[in-house]
């Protein structure tokens, strides 16, 4: 196919004509997402790039953390998920401390990242690479199937992955090679793949990078009906408007410390807010 042309992505407006996501999979997590981190600190040799950290997401909400460059919100992404151990504090989610937890554990517990940096297979096609994801929900052991076993029949891999495919607009594209798409539907298949894993949490970075308004808004669509699914969202976002929008609260990071928290508006609107991050 490298020959041709990649089409573009099924619209927004078509997207949200296809089933819901609870209609294709059969998410049955236990909890709600609930995360928290307690005085988190990571050094990087002479440099603080977190300083004592005490951040609470808010279950079956969408929040945004928000910051200048090199404020250190991709590090508590990393502190949050096992890619790195923070030298101080916990962090913890849905009641487990997972502050040293391998990022393969982290994630069979619910809690699911995508890359500020996309990451595709060499070689896949969208389906194949949407497929991967399902070994997450199948791994664990039988403690783990049970836990995420329900009372509703589960979906065969074939059904959930066609699904989410549908309901993110990218049936057209689903026998391409991942790498031979735009940047932007690449970035949609790396959240197919994450709702695939079927997460309590979604942390997503930079979600909108390189968007245009109209891809905003459509990407806006489908993250405002995550938590309706049982999703709880925390996003990393430069795009202010974009965050007054979407978010429910917001964590401003400046120097790798807290200096806001709360309901969205309040935040944005807060002196140091405006005077470290919007330059007013």
């Amino acid at each position: 196919m490298s020959d041709s042309v990649a089409p573009s992505s099924t619209s927004g407006k078509a997207a949200r004509r296809m089933p819901r996501l609870e209609s294709v999979v059969a998410r049955s997590h236990p909890g709600v997402g609930q995360l928290t981190c307690t005085g988190v600190t990571k050094n990087f040799g002479g440099v603080t790039a977190l300083k004592d950290v005490s951040v609470t997401v808010p279950s079956s909400s969408v929040t945004g953390l928000i910051g200048p460059n090199g404020a250190g919100k991709t590090t508590l992404f990393n502190c949050m998920t096992g890619f790195l151990p923070p030298d101080v504090g916990d962090v913890v989610f849905e009641g487990r401390r997972v502050s040293h937890m391998a990022p393969y554990r982290v994630a069979r517990l619910g809690m699911i990242r995508t890359f500020q940096s996309i990451r595709m297979f060499e070689g896949l096609t969208v389906y194949e690479s949407v497929r991967t994801a399902r070994y997450n929900v199948h791994s664990g052991g039988t403690l783990h199937r049970l836990r995420r076993s329900g009372p509703r029949r589960r979906l065969t891999d074939q059904e959930a992955i066609t699904g989410i495919l549908a309901w993110l607009g990218l049936e057209a594209v689903r026998d391409w090679k991942c790498t031979e798409l735009p940047l932007l539907t690449q970035r949609k298949v790396e959240l197919a793949r994450a709702i695939a894993c079927e997460p309590l949490l979604l942390l997503l970075d930079e979600p909108s990078a390189g968007a245009t308004p109209a891809e905003r808004d459509e990407l806006a669509a489908v993250v405002q009906e995550l938590p309706g699914l049982g999703v709880t969202v925390l996003l990393i976002e430069h795009n202010v408007p974009f965050v007054a929008s979407l978010c429910q609260s917001v964590i401003a990071l400046n120097f790798g410390e807290v200096i806001a928290q709360g309901p969205t508006a309040d935040v944005l609107s807060s002196a140091i807010v405006q005077e470290v991050y919007l330059g007013s």
